[in-house]
């Protein structure tokens, strides 16, 4: 028999939450696990905005998982009243997918919400946005998402429909033009930049948080559904992530003494996690960092320029020192993602570097004032 619980936002009951993929996934050597103890720390945490937690069980068998939850202050940015679904899983049943988020729809329902977008985060980052839809050929790159191919079927079948693309592209280091050396230069003289590498230390964190506050307020496009991170929340994000980041391939661009340009780049510590299988103790840790060294792909989540400098060549001059510094560091290939297919610029800096299409991850909508016998057809 099938059922549908609503989790309690502690540990303890989001235990059999986090846990399922490891069931569904164990037979599919292309999963990333994800750390166990820290995605129970991060979903128990207890923010302003609401959020719901939904398990479906087949008998005692969880089978399929959703969370729902509601961004008010990207909701008032963009004057709307829309929900959002995450960290969606599911065995191969539809009835099963049907259930959980019948049931997730029906809570945004009751909230008042008019439509639900997912899968997407809750619009504080872009580490990770959509389903994969396209390019199921190997591992996703770190802290990609990665699915099924039925997954997108069943949010079909439950009535949703394509409501924006995110592209990734892939690089290899040799394919790299050097003739772009000489366009790097020319525009640097031109236009009067520079560009410096982000050496994070404890004394300068909140300095840099303010520059990388700064230019991403500027460059923020108004069409973006997230949310413009404030000087705060870059300081914690950055915190986060230092650990994971290296100065060689993380860089800022500036006028004088104005940022104006931002690319950070993140070695691929997917394989370092694949061996730690969701378990940072006893011998999750050792394993990551006898691994940590040895990646040989990178990820370039974020580029952005501020609009007066956007078409004069910052964004290529970034990525070639980027580039530069993932040669010295063994890197043999980088992917660029995601990209928001409404981004004509980045798509168009990023196609300039040699790279080319390779996944596509897409996220779905639904009106939730729509009759439901709409979603038979």
């Amino acid at each position: 028999m099938i059922r549908v619980e609503i989790l309690e936002q502690n540990r303890v009951a989001l235990r059999p939450f986090v846990m399922l993929p490891f069931s569904l996934y164990r037979e599919d050597a292309n999963w990333v696990p994800p750390l166990v103890v820290r995605q129970l720390k991060e979903l128990s945490e207890k923010g302003n905005d609401p959020r719901r937690f939904f398990l479906v069980y087949d008998g005692q068998v969880p089978v399929a998982r959703v969370m729902a939850g509601i961004n008010e202050r990207l909701n008032e940015r963009l004057n709307r009243h829309c929900g959002y679904l995450a960290l969606f899983e599911c065995a191969q049943r539809p009835d099963y997918a049907r259930a959980v988020l019948d049931a997730a729809c029906a809570y945004l329902r009751e909230e008042g919400m008019d439509m639900v977008i997912g899968p997407a985060t809750s619009g504080e980052n872009a580490f990770s946005r959509g389903m994969l839809y396209d390019g199921y050929d190997g591992t996703p790159v770190f802290m990609n998402p990665y699915n099924p191919p039925y997954y997108n079927e069943y949010f079909e079948k439950c009535g949703f429909r394509k409501h924006r693309d995110f592209f990734a592209y892939f690089m290899r280091m040799d394919e790299y033009d050097p003739k772009l050396e000489e366009i790097v230069h020319r525009a640097k003289q031109r236009f009067g930049f520079r560009v410096e590498h982000v050496n994070l230390t404890p004394e300068n964190e909140e300095r840099v948080a303010q520059n990388i506050a700064r230019v991403i307020r500027e460059a923020f496009p108004p069409e973006w559904e997230m949310n413009v991170p404030t000087y705060g929340e870059v300081l914690r994000e950055i915190k986060a992530m230092k650990k994971y980041y290296r100065p060689e391939m993380t860089v800022m661009a500036y006028a004088g003494n104005r940022p104006i340009g931002l690319v950070a780049v993140f070695p691929d510590y997917n394989l370092a996690l694949k061996k730690m299988k969701g378990h940072v103790l006893p011998i999750g840790w050792l394993k990551y960092l006898l691994s940590k060294g040895k990646t040989h792909g990178a990820r370039c989540s974020m580029q952005f320029v501020v609009p007066e400098y956007q078409y004069r060549g910052v964004n290529l001059a970034m990525f070639h020192e980027a580039y530069l510094g993932a040669k010295q560091l063994g890197v043999q290939w980088v992917e660029g993602s995601v990209i928001d297919e409404t981004s004509i610029s980045s798509i168009t800096n990023t196609e300039k570097m040699a790279s080319h299409l390779y996944r596509v991850y897409r996220e779905y909508e639904k009106k939730l004032d729509e009759p439901e016998a709409a979603e038979e057809n």
